[in-house]
C-alpha cells in the first residue's frame, strides 16, 4: 500500500547529554590517545583560513544509521561550528563541535544518496564559505524502525483542532481516543472508531475510513446512526454466507436432511436437493473482492447503561446497495447488555464482550445470528433475531437455554466498574484483557474443546499503581494502557517458538508504545523518553528515531501491517497510531527515501 513519506528526522542537540555521547562515540575511534579533550573546547584551534582548501580525510565511525554520533577527520575546519556546513547523503547533519581537524555531528535521517542492491551510501561532505572538502570513502546508512506521521495537523488547543475529511494533506481531527481496525479483505481501508474521551460526556465523531490507497479520510457513519451514543471499540465479523457481485446470495445445491441428519430421499430413491447460502469450503479462494467484500460487517461496541440489562451494546453493521459502509448502511442491534466496553470477534467466529458494571464477559454463538438472517429459501431460518442477552441465555452448568440461548456470561475479572477491552491472539489460543483505569494487562486461556475463554489472570502491571517501568510480569507498570495489537516476531519463529508474537500495545498516559513477550515482558519500544528533550517532558511531537527522539501525546489506537519497502520492494511491518493530543495519524516503518539515486 501507499504511503507517504516520513517526515525527516530532526536530530537533537541537548547540552546536558553532549560530553557523555561524544565520549561514546570516541569510545569507538582506532586512535586510543584521544580524548574528550581533543575535540571539546575550541580554543587552541586555528580558525578557518579561506586561503587554504578544506579537506576530509575520514570519519569515524564508517556505517550508523539516524541519530549516530560521528567524528569527520581533516584540515582547514577552522573553530566556529556556525560556519560550518556538513552533509552525509546530501542531509544536513547537526554540527556539535569543531576544531581545526575534527568535526563532530549527528547522523540525520534518510543520510543516503546512493543505493546499491539493499545497501546504503552516503557522500560526505563539508563546505565553509564557498571552501568543501568530499571524504574519499563512503558512509554506510543502515536503516531504522522510524516515527512518521501519516496524516493530520498539530494545534495548540483542543478546540481548535476541527474535525475535516479530505487528502491526507487538508484532514485534521483525530482529537478523540479511539481503536482502530483494517478490513479483513481490503487492507487498504482502516477503520477508526471515536470515543468520547478525553471529553467525557460531550458527542465525539462519527466513524471514519482511513484510505491508504487513496490517501484520502473520511467519515462514513455519523453518530446519529447510533443514537449519538458512546463507542468503544471497532471489529469486523465475516459471515459464512456466499454472494455475486451485486451483493446478493449466491447458492449451491446440497442434500436435505432429516432431523436426525441424514439425507432426505424421496420416492424415486433420489437425494432431495435444496439451495444453501453457505459457502463451501475454498469459496473465498477464488472468489472476487467484490463478492468477498459483501460477508464484512463491522462491530461497534457501545458504552450504554440500563440497570435492566437491555442497553445497546454491540451493533452489527452491513454494507449499502453500493458496497460500501455509510449513512446508508443497515445498523442492527447485536446484543443488549449494559455498559460494553468492548467486543472482539475469535477466529472461530465467536463473538466476546465486555460489561463495564459487573465486570462481565459474555460470549455470544454468532452461527445462530447468521442463521436468522439467511433465509429460509437458503437454509436459513429467516426469523428475526433477538439481541437481549438475558433473555436468550445459555448456562453451561446446567445446559438449559432461554430463548435462543445465543448468549452465555463466562466470567467476571477482579475489578467491577472499571473499563476494559478485549485483544484476541491470532491463534485464537488465548486472548489479553486490557484494563484501562486500573493499569494491568489479564491474559484468559481458550479451551479449544468448549470454545470458551476460561477465567483470566494478571500478567503485567500492578492494579494498585500507575507508572513507567519496565519489568517482568507485575513488577511492570503501566498508565492507562489502551488498544494493542499482536505482531510476529520473526526471531521467534525462527527459533520455532510455539507462540510467535509479541502484544504491542498504546500505553497513553505514558505517551509511549510498548510491548509485552509471551514470557510476560514489557518492554518500551517506541516514545515515553523525556531525558533526551530540553522541555523534560515525555510527551511531545516529534518524529524520528523510536525511543531516544521520537514523542508521542495520549497514544490510543494502534493497529500494525505490512506495506512495500520503497527500497528493497519487500514486504515490511508497519504500525499506524492515533495519537490523540497530537491530532494526528502516526506510523512506525522502516524509514524511506524513495528519491535516492
Amino acid at each position: 500500500m501507499n504511503l507517504t513519506k516520513q517526515k525527516r528526522f530532526t536530530s537533537l542537540v541537548i547540552i546536558a547529554t553532549v560530553i557523555g555521547g561524544f565520549a561514546a562515540a570516541l569510545s569507538s575511534c582506532s586512535e586510543s590517545s584521544t580524548t574528550v579533550e581533543d575535540y571539546v573546547g575550541v580554543q587552541t584551534s586555528d580558525p578557518f583560513d579561506p586561503s587554504k582548501p578544506v579537506t576530509v580525510s575520514s570519519f569515524n565511525p564508517t556505517s550508523g544509521s539516524v541519530g549516530q554520533q560521528i567524528v569527520i577527520m581533516g584540515s582547514n575546519f577552522g573553530n566556529d561550528s556556525s560556519m560550518v556546513n556538513v552533509t552525509i547523503g546530501g542531509k544536513q547533519t547537526v554540527v556539535v563541535s569543531v576544531k581545526s581537524n575534527a568535526i563532530y555531528c549527528y547522523l540525520p535521517g534518510a543520510a543516503y544518496n546512493h543505493i546499491e542492491g539493499n545497501r546504503l551510501f552516503a557522500d560526505v561532505e563539508v563546505s565553509i564559505q564557498g571552501k568543501s572538502g568530499k571524504a574519499p570513502e563512503r558512509f554506510e546508512y543502515e536503516r531504522k524502525m522510524v516515527v512518521g506521521k501519516l496524516c493530520g495537523k498539530t494545534f495548540d488547543r483542543y478546540d481548535d483542532a476541527v474535525w475535516q475529511d479530505g487528502s491526507f494533506a487538508e484532514c485534521t481531527g483525530f482529537k478523540n481516543d479511539g481503536v482502530m481496525q483494517f478490513s479483513p479483505y481490503n487492507h487498504d481501508q482502516l477503520f477508526v472508531v471515536y470515543d468520547q474521551e478525553p471529553r467525557f460526556g460531550t458527542v465525539a465523531h462519527g466513524i471514519q475510513l482511513i484510505d491508504l490507497k487513496e490517501q484520502t479520510v473520511q467519515t462514513i457513519l455519523p453518530l446519529n446512526r447510533f443514537s449519538n451514543q458512546r463507542l468503544r471499540t471497532i471489529d469486523f465479523a465475516v459471515d459464512p454466507f456466499m454472494y455475486n457481485e451485486d451483493g446478493t446470495y449466491d447458492y449451491v445445491l446440497v442434500p436435505q436432511l432429516d432431523s436426525e441428519g441424514n439425507p432426505v430421499i424421496d420416492s424415486n430413491g433420489e437425494t432431495v436437493m435444496v439451495k444453501s447460502g453457505y459457502a463451501p469450503e475454498g469459496w473465498d479462494q477464488t472468489a472476487t473482492a467484490d463478492q468477498k467484500k459483501w460477508r464484512e460487517h463491522l462491530i461497534i461496541s457501545a458504552d450504554n447503561d440500563d440497570v435492566n440489562y437491555r442497553a445497546n451494546s454491540v451493533y452489527i453493521v452491513d454494507r449499502d446497495p453500493n458496497g460500501d459502509f455509510s449513512s446508508g448502511s443497515t445498523v442492527r442491534q447485536l446484543a443488549n447488555y449494559r455498559q460494553c466496553n468492548g467486543a472482539s470477534l475469535h477466529p472461530n467466529g465467536e463473538l466476546y464482550f465486555t460489561s463495564f458494571a459487573q465486570g462481565e464477559v459474555l460470549r455470544l454463538d454468532m452461527d445462530k445470528y447468521w442463521a436468522t438472517i439467511l433465509p429460509d429459501t437458503l437454509s436459513g431460518l429467516g426469523t428475526s433475531w433477538s439481541p437481549y442477552a438475558n433473555q436468550n441465555l445459555y448456562d453451561v452448568n446446567t445446559g438449559t437455554s432461554t430463548g435462543s440461548g445465543a448468549f452465555e456470561k463466562l466470567f467476571t475479572v477482579q475489578d467491577v466498574s472499571w473499563e476494559f477491552q478485549i485483544d484476541i491472539h491470532p491463534s485464537g489460543k488465548y486472548a489479553y484483557i486490557v484494563v484501562i483505569n486500573r493499569n494491568y494487562i489479564l491474559r484468559t486461556d481458550y479451551n479449544e474443546q468448549t470454545h470458551r475463554f476460561s477465567a483470566p489472570y494478571r500478567v503485567a502491571g500492578d492494579m494498585s499503581n500507575a507508572g513507567f517501568t519496565d519489568g517482568v510480569g507485575l513488577s511492570a507498570l503501566l498508565n492507562r494502557p489502551y488498544q494493542g495489537t499482536f505482531v510476529k516476531n520473526e526471531e521467534y519463529e525462527a527459533l520455532g517458538r510455539e507462540d510467535i508474537y509479541d502484544f504491542y500495545f498504546c500505553d497513553s498516559q505514558n505517551h509511549a508504545i510498548r510491548l509485552l513477550t509471551p514470557e510476560g515482558i514489557v518492554k518500551t519500544y517506541a516514545g515515553g523518553g523525556y531525558a533526551t528533550h530540553a522541555d523534560g517532558n515525555s510527551w511531545g511531537n516529534e518524529n524520528g528515531e523510536l525511543r531516544d527522539f521520537a514523542r508521542f501525546n495520549r497514544p490510543t489506537g494502534l493497529v500494525n501491517d505490512v506495506h512495500r519497502d520503497g527500497i528493497t520492494g519487500e514486504n515490511t511491518l508497519i504500525f499506524y497510531i492515533l495519537d490523540t493530543y497530537n491530532y494526528a495519524i502516526r506510523t512506525i516503518t522502516m524509514e524511506e527515501n524513495l528519491e535516492a539515486q
